[in-house]
């Protein structure tokens, strides 16, 4: 009985402990299902509007300087981080927004009631979400808007500027706006610059007193800083839905290129010193017209547009590269150029050769340059690369025996006007050897009676 007992109390108490536990579990999955029910998320954390971003740390670490603002914040992600460095400019915004109401003869509370409904819109082109408030988003829309609208109304050149302007007036100023206002995190939504520039389009006219268009005030004021005409070629149509300002010089770069067909895969090709070797040839676009990207494989000859390249070209391509990884729809053109010429460039050597043939504009030292193409694209992907058909071909090209063979007796052989004197001199004296060989012979077995 006594065992009975015990082994009755016993399972008393292990359904008691059992009781005890179930309730406790139920308690947790309850706990658990409020705690994850509150982190759940209706909307997509990366939706399709987004367009602005920050650069993404495996491909900022290797540059980091060329996604970094320097003098001025513009947009949320650099907001009040930069302290002093950025405490000029943003005086400066304060003081071109007055002037821009004055232009335009336009009273502030007019202004901000033109684009507080813009909020929601921007907040949505952004990539991650925003610590401001609706007053402190819609403050920033207009400072920045306006500063960028009053400098692309300037224009350019400091000639008959304000002497008291310090973008016109400190010659250091204007080339770090031009670097900052082209990075991917330092952006505003184009439509809010549209409906700023509509507002106070009054004054928005060039020196012949005709409106300008937003586009062309701001290509016109970044021509300057590329230091090439011809990166920014307007040869094209240009649609007018643009993200944002990279993304209108982006449009404007490969515009004339957008017809070109895109393939799955770009085979490796040798550098530009093994393919000369090899007999292909390499020239610089007869176009005007060309757009960087425009490059031409036919008949042994590679037929490139001309590129300069100094110590803005790297900020430019890396954040155009970038976007290209960021944005969902943006097809990877600048990313497959800069793979090719990664593949066509591996030492100083190269450069020279392209320099030589005037395809490089080269400011930095054939070492720098080369080194910039070969870590231009680190850490990136190329969806559907542009240039597989035309690396496929100098592939084939440089693969056929015979045409090595023929670069070699040229380069050989025919290198210089006294190598082709000397050849020419000791085919006459193989052919004369020959024809006296033959004499002696018909001689011997045929001898005259």
């Amino acid at each position: 009985m006594e065992n009975e007992t015990e082994i009755n109390e016993a399972d008393d108490s292990s359904s008691m402990e059992s009781v005890l536990v179930d309730n406790d579990y139920d308690g947790t999955v309850e706990e658990l299902t409020n705690n994850v029910a509150r982190k759940l998320l209706n909307d997509s954390p990366l939706p399709a509007s987004c367009c602005i971003f920050r650069v993404p740390l495996q491909i900022r670490q290797k540059k980091i300087q060329a996604y970094k603002p320097d003098v001025i914040s513009i947009g949320p992600f650099h907001r009040g981080q930069g302290g002093r460095r950025f405490r000029l400019m943003e005086n400066v915004k304060r003081w071109y927004l007055q002037r821009l109401l004055l232009h335009a003869s336009m009273t502030l509370p007019d202004l901000i009631e033109g684009v507080v409904d813009l909020d929601k819109r921007a907040r949505d082109c952004y990539a991650e979400p925003l610590d401001l408030n609706k007053k402190e988003f819609v403050e920033m829309m207009v400072l920045d808007g306006c500063f960028l609208i009053e400098l692309f109304r300037k224009g350019p050149s400091d000639e008959q500027h304000d002497e008291n302007d310090p973008v016109y007036r400190m010659s250091g100023i204007r080339l770090y706006l031009y670097h900052d206002l082209l990075l991917l995190e330092n952006q505003l939504p184009w439509f809010v610059l549209e409906r700023i520039y509509s507002l106070t389009a009054v004054k928005n006219t060039t020196c012949e007193g005709h409106a300008s268009s937003l586009t062309n005030l701001v290509l016109n004021f970044f021509i300057e800083y590329l230091g090439d005409n011809h990166i920014l070629n307007r040869s094209e149509e240009l649609h007018p839905k643009f993200l944002h300002i990279l993304d209108l010089i982006r449009t404007v770069i490969v515009a004339p290129f957008e017809n070109q067909s895109k393939g799955t895969q770009m085979p490796r090709i040798p550098n530009v010193t093994t393919l000369s070797e090899a007999g292909i040839k390499f020239e610089k676009s007869s176009k005007p017209s060309s757009c960087i990207l425009d490059i031409k494989f036919d008949k042994g000859v590679i037929t490139m547009p001309r590129l300069v390249i100094d110590e803005r070209t790297g900020p430019l391509f890396r954040n155009l590269i970038a976007f290209e990884q960021c944005y969902y729809s943006c097809p990877h053109m600048i990313t497959s150029y800069a793979v090719l010429m990664d593949n066509l460039i591996n030492s100083s050597k190269d450069i020279d050769l392209l320099s030589d043939e005037k395809i490089l504009e080269n400011w930095l030292s054939s070492e720098d340059a080369a080194q910039f193409f070969n870590d231009l694209y680190n850490d990136t992907t190329v969806m559907g690369s542009y240039y597989g058909n035309l690396c496929q071909k100098v592939s084939d090209h440089y693969n056929r025996r015979w045409n090595k063979w023929m670069e070699k007796l040229r380069r050989d052989h025919f290198n210089s006007p006294w190598a082709i004197i000397s050849l020419v001199a000791a085919l006459i004296l193989l052919v004369l050897t020959v024809l006296q060989t033959v004499y002696t012979i018909h001689q011997y077995y045929y001898p005259p009676k």
